[in-house]
């Protein structure tokens, strides 16, 4: 437990170097641009949007946290990024800098690459095949496993906040209702350089703080050396994204299958690694499978989207709804999305606008009939003498809406390549 405390102790003062960090600057420049993004959507499908700082200043906050767990997980493994064990090595910040030069070109294609999975993928195969740039593959396929392990983490407990609902036109003209999740968090990570003690001068972490005797768990490909080895932790800022839609379920229920999907698909990776580290065979599946894996369980969501059975869809009788606002009277109701409004005192509803109208006379007293996406008939009553009754607070799909996007989303970086531009009717949103 104490040396457990200590490495939290190092781990906060490399968070310390953020601040002179220019690429965590620029993360947050990512972060403020998406969340603007968003927050224009939300605005046009609820007339407001809730509050930018909000946003970043959260995900910010959600982001340190998870780097606090990350770098622990990390440094407890030993795993390294870069090696400079060879005379002339490169600076400490080489083979990351590679990394992120690379994911922003990709980003460039779709945000969605700005990915370690991709960029690290492409670097550490062009390090086993080139010998250029120099890093230590197993640890950099560790790193990333480990990233998307807290990623994982994130998905599930942040990653359906703030989803934002949408008009979805579907290939058979078919309107209906759904959830965009886009979220971003800016991830400060403390790893390991690895050079020789004796050329640098520097103090192992074993020397500093009692490591146990099985560490390092990831044995760098210079563990046999006589010179003796130094780690030397760096902070490491990465940012990490989750971009979906909820079609065929709720956000809830989409994030909780998108972070047990990923969650293993991390394990894989890091057992990988760790056989890596003594096979050298190994690098070669690591490296390919993170891109390769990654990819594929974006594309098996969004099949998974597109064919199944929409969640928010109008019945022949009544209003689905989509959205219900915080506070408010349809929800102080028990109304939920996924629900079905059949009645408003006695009348049966065909349309919103049928609905608005009715609310339009600000009666102050109601009852709604509707019924739960299970099938259960649920009655519910609404009084307020003093301020009446003019909205309930609620987003309905509509049978044939003005206002909807057109998915643009999961396409391979193959399909990207050959059809650079993606036209339709309406809007359009890149996933």
């Amino acid at each position: 437990m104490f040396t457990v405390l200590k490495i939290m102790g190092l781990i906060f003062e490399q968070f310390s170097n953020l601040l002179t960090d220019e690429f965590f600057w620029i993360i947050l420049l990512v972060v403020i641009a998406v969340y603007r993004k968003n927050s224009d959507i939300e605005a046009k499908m609820l007339g407001s949007s809730y509050e930018l700082h909000y946003k970043v200043a959260g995900s910010l906050f959600v982001g340190m946290a998870a780097g606090l767990i990350g770098s622990l997980i990390v440094m407890l493994m030993g795993i390294c990024i870069e090696d400079y064990t060879r005379s002339g090595g490169g600076s400490l910040i080489e083979g990351i800098t590679y990394i992120w030069v690379v994911a922003i070109l990709l980003s460039l294609i779709n945000p969605r690459y700005l990915c370690f999975s991709y960029a690290g993928g492409i670097i550490a195969l062009m390090s086993l095949v080139f010998g250029f740039p120099s890093v230590n593959v197993p640890g950099l396929m560790a790193l990333i496993g480990v990233l998307h392990l807290v990623e994982s983490l994130l998905i599930w407990m942040d990653g359906s906040s703030y989803s934002v609902p949408l008009f979805l036109r579907r290939k058979d003209g078919k309107t209906i209702g759904g959830y965009m999740m886009n979220k971003i968090w800016p991830i400060p990570l403390v790893a390991f350089a690895v050079i020789l003690g004796n050329e640098t001068g520097g103090v192992s972490i074993g020397g500093v703080i009692d490591m146990p005797g099985w560490w390092p768990f990831l044995k760098h490909t210079a563990a046999g050396s006589s010179q003796g080895l130094a780690y030397l932790p760096l902070v490491v800022p990465v940012v990490l994204g989750y971009g979906d839609m909820a079609v065929t379920r709720t956000p809830q229920q989409k994030c909780r299958s998108s972070a047990l999907r990923l969650a293993s698909y991390s394990l894989v990776l890091i057992i990988l690694s760790v056989i890596a580290s003594k096979l050298r065979l190994f690098a070669f599946a690591a490296a390919i499978f993170a891109p390769a894996a990654h990819e594929m369980l974006i594309q098996y969501g969004v099949k998974e989207e597109e064919e199944g059975k929409p969640y928010f869809t109008n019945k022949e009788t009544g209003l689905r709804v989509l959205y219900v606002e915080k506070d408010s009277i349809a929800g102080k109701m028990g109304i939920v999305p996924g629900d079905t409004i059949l009645s408003i005192n006695g009348m049966a509803l065909l349309s919103g606008k049928q609905l608005a109208e009715f609310l339009a006379a600000r009666p102050v007293f109601i009852w709604v009939e509707f019924e739960k996406y299970e099938g259960k008939a649920v009655t519910a009553e609404y009084s307020d003498y003093r301020n009446r009754i003019g909205d309930l607070g609620i987003l309905v799909v509509p049978h044939n809406a003005e206002l909807y996007y057109e998915i643009n989303r999961g396409s391979s970086l193959a399909k990207r390549l050959i059809k650079r531009f993606y036209s339709n009717r309406n809007r359009d949103i890149g996933m």
